[in-house]
């Protein structure tokens, strides 16, 4: 709160001028008024706030949107005839803008409400799909590619402008039981809209399901009308990249929120292995069908639940200690399928405890992302576009990595690259910057920084 007590003890100097005394009385009456303002504004965001689980479950629309480019699609085009490599070049170009798209996150920022924006985008996005699946044919790739890349641009948008909006109003003691049902929502969206789909394909023409998807699409951003009003942006458009990127910088160069970019950037809670489960089953002789239940509805299970865990554990524990501690465990896990026998009862404990794990890990993400804007960043969705990078960063160069070991020592290998990066990083992180990770009040420093 603003003291009003050192300007007063001027008033005891005769020569002091009391007219400018008065003006810098009324001033600072101003400054106390405008900071009740915001803390009855604050208030009322809280009271109006929805339960956790609606919040998370906004972000449904990207769980389904991301699962369908990744499970769903390669499907599709192998489906209808596609070969491997150009399904491979496909996935991966519609896969880009989870990478580069953080770009874009300032117009989130900026103009307009997050609501406006996030229905905007979501509406962008099943409008993609629809028409992408309306062309989707061996002799028609390009467009179809070209209409799912902007698909998947318009639902990172929709993140941005979602997770922006659910900063502002989310209290500090509520933001790991949100991250949770965050989680939830995109692992069930992915698994749910993936499976729908593959298991109708061969019953239903392809813009049938394109219009079914955009449906649900649509229908799953519903919960955004239970959110508390969306603040207006004190930037205008032609400020996006000038003043928009200028608070972005003033606020991410703070020690704290440096501190969280050295976490999202370190391999040691990349997890990323977990895009890799589905290819190991060879390797400790499981079959085909057990491989696509563990990898498939098992992971999705345990990875939702070990979200919902990591989310009630983010609300009373440290969030640095609880990200960094989710991939030391997962370390452990890594080490131990590396050096336990090939076999399939290996494989299935593995894959199911390193998803609860990373589930973990992704919520302690959220919740510290959200913890370290604060409630009342300008640059709120830009700032979480740029943690998502960061991590994204991590996970793509860990995969590549993990990659390399199997190249060369096989399935051991990989095992032992993922789980030695995770660990010797996570000890490391731990030694050098515990101190800085303790549970503490970092908003302050985020609004002090964007209001220099």
């Amino acid at each position: 709160m603003y003291s009003l007590r050192k300007p007063l003890a001027v008033v005891a100097q005769p020569d002091y001028d009391s007219h400018a005394f008065g003006q810098l009385l009324v001033r600072q009456c101003n400054l106390v008024e405008g900071s009740l303002t915001d803390t009855k504004e604050l208030q009322a965001s809280r009271s109006h706030m929805p339960a956790p689980w609606i919040v998370g479950m906004a972000m449904f629309p990207f769980g389904l949107v991301v699962g369908f480019t990744i499970t769903a699609l390669p499907f599709l085009l192998t489906h209808l005839g596609v070969s491997l490599d150009k399904v491979a070049a496909i996935s991966a170009t519609v896969m880009t803008p989870t990478f580069w798209g953080f770009l874009l996150q300032p117009l989130m920022d900026t103009g307009l409400t997050r609501r406006v924006y996030a229905w905007i985008a979501a509406a962008c996005a099943a409008i993609c799909v629809a028409a992408a699946l309306f062309v989707l044919s061996p002799m028609r790739l390009g467009p179809a590619t070209a209409l799912l890349l902007v698909g998947e641009l318009s639902i990172m948008l929709y993140s941005g402008a979602i997770g922006g909006w659910t900063a502002q109003f989310t209290p500090d003691h509520l933001r790991g039981s949100v991250s949770g049902w965050t989680n939830v929502a995109n692992l069930g969206g992915g698994a749910l809209g993936s499976l729908a789909v593959m298991s109708l394909v061969s019953h239903i023409a392809l813009h049938w399901l394109g219009l079914g998807l955009a449906a649900c699409i649509m229908m799953s951003t519903l919960p955004i009308l239970f959110f508390p009003e969306a603040v207006r942006s004190s930037f205008r458009f032609r400020q996006i990249f000038t003043d928009t990127m200028k608070t972005t910088w003033r606020v991410c160069k703070t020690k704290e929120v440096l501190t969280g970019f050295c976490l999202f950037l370190a391999p040691a809670s990349a997890e990323a292995a977990i895009n890799l489960f589905s290819g190991m089953g060879n390797d400790f002789h499981t079959g085909a069908s057990t491989v696509i239940w563990v990898t498939g509805a098992g992971c999705a299970i345990t990875a939702s639940l070990g979200a919902l865990l990591g989310g009630r554990a983010a609300n009373r524990v440290s969030r640095g200690y609880l990200y960094l501690g989710a991939g030391l465990a997962t370390s452990i896990v890594s080490l131990a399928m590396a050096i336990s026998p090939r076999v399939p009862l290996t494989f299935i404990l593995g894959a199911l405890v390193y998803n609860g794990l990373a589930g973990v890990a992704y919520a302690a993400f959220n919740a510290l992302g959200y913890q370290l804007v604060g409630q009342k960043s300008p640059v709120a969705s830009t700032q979480l576009g740029l943690f998502a990078a960061a991590t994204n960063f991590a996970i793509d160069y860990m995969t590549w990595a993990d990659g390399l070991g199997f190249k060369h020592f096989g399935v051991r290998g990989l095992l032992l690259t993922d789980g030695l990066a995770s660990m010797v990083s996570a000890i490391a992180l731990l030694a050098l910057l515990g101190s800085r990770l303790r549970k503490r009040d970092i908003e302050k420093y985020a609004m002090t920084a964007a209001a220099d």
